[in-house]
């Protein structure tokens, strides 16, 4: 490779990072506006109902990020559900993957929400009926509840100082998000274009695709240019408080350069590993589907956010099927895990064995019989 060659690689992983990171955080904005006008609304509904709190928390769960599994794991530990209700709250969360699956993939974003709450709906009351004198004794346990500040998905509480720069910030942030919202209706920026032709490197790509670039917009451009509307137009109207405190001092300075690392290495991972290795010819052998499938899998035993995009883009370029990014996502629950884990270890290794047995079902019927 000349240095020439190596520029442009990357020049594109560069740009395509920052496009998909960018349309990432403004979902998150969106997510985090309707967090804080819901927040405590719909937690002390369901006590002795169990079958609507295990519905609750799996819908809790298909919030994206962490603030659905966050508030599932909160309310589990301090004897507000039910293990059922956990478990379906931990299939149904697959973290901050879904803020990428809905920007990117929306069709498939909402298919594999209705799916992923089905199975963990029928596990979770599943299991709560096999431990049926169990969960009858967690639901007539006395109520103990506070939210603890490494169980949000939001800053700590210390008062921070009014940025002078904020509304520089805020222009600037409005500039961006109505430039990129033109982009895309302008057929300049999108689906046919940064993001399906994305990942072309210099003349080679890093996946086979027919394009069809066309003038109408798309389903997935017609979701770029809403999100872009609607964040634009809370940019405009939302106070100062949260502005400053929600989306400068957390959705972007606590979201974003991880975001965009996480996004650039997975890119760059595949520019590297596709040069030497035609991944999705293996996919399409025996042994590769099911390597594959093991790959996914073991992922998703990791309690964090990130390196699961791996299993993402893959899917994203048509190296593996939609059962396995299944797979993937029933056994993660993003970094939702990570103090279920702190407080009960015990309790977050049963999830994991279960949710495993789940997954592997789901990924060898996708490989046998799909």
């Amino acid at each position: 490779m000349n240095i020439h060659f190596l520029s442009e690689i990357f020049g594109d992983l560069l740009s395509q990072s920052l496009i998909i990171t960018f349309l990432v955080i403004m979902l998150m904005i969106l997510i985090e506006f309707i967090n804080v006008k819901t927040r405590g609304k719909i937690l002390f509904l369901a006590k002795q109902k169990p079958f609507l709190q295990l519905l609750i928390a799996a819908m809790l769960g298909l919030i994206p990020g962490c603030v659905g599994i966050f508030a599932v794991v909160s309310l589990y530990t301090h004897r507000l559900l039910t293990f059922g209700a956990l478990l379906a709250a931990c299939i149904t969360s697959f973290g901050d993957e879904a803020f990428f699956l809905f920007s990117l993939m929306p069709e498939k974003a909402l298919l594999l929400s209705v799916i992923l709450l089905g199975i963990g709906v029928f596990a979770g009351v599943l299991v709560d009926k096999i431990r049926a004198k169990e969960t009858l004794r967690e639901i007539d346990k006395p109520i103990h509840f506070e939210i603890h500040e490494d169980e949000q998905c939001q800053d700590n509480q210390k008062e921070n100082k009014s940025n002078r720069f904020s509304l520089i910030y805020r222009i600037l942030l409005n500039c961006i998000v109505f430039a990129f919202g033109l982009s895309v209706f302008m057929g300049w920026l999108g689906h046919d274009h940064a993001i399906s032709d994305g990942f072309m490197i210099g003349d080679n790509s890093l996946y086979e695709q027919e394009h069809h670039h066309q003038h109408e917009i798309s389903v997935e451009n017609a979701v770029f240019l809403g999100i872009s509307i609607l964040t634009l137009l809370m940019l405009i109207f939302v106070n100062k408080h949260f502005f400053e405190e929600h989306i400068l001092n957390h959705v972007i300075k606590k979201h974003f350069i991880k975001i965009f690392s996480w996004v650039f290495l997975v890119l760059l991972l595949f520019a590297v590993v596709q040069y030497f290795v035609d991944i999705k010819t293996l996919a399409y052998q025996d042994y590769g589907a099911y390597l594959l499938l093991f790959v996914a899998i073991l992922i998703g035993f990791i309690p964090e956010s990130g390196p699961h995009l791996i299993v993402f883009f893959l899917f994203f370029n048509g190296m593996i099927p939609f059962t396995t990014l299944l797979a993937n996502s029933i056994m993660q629950e993003g970094h939702g895990g990570l103090p279920l884990l702190a407080e009960k270890p015990k309790i977050f290794m049963w999830i994991k064995l279960l949710k495993l047995v789940l997954a592997l079902i789901v990924g060898l019927i996708g490989i046998l019989y799909i």
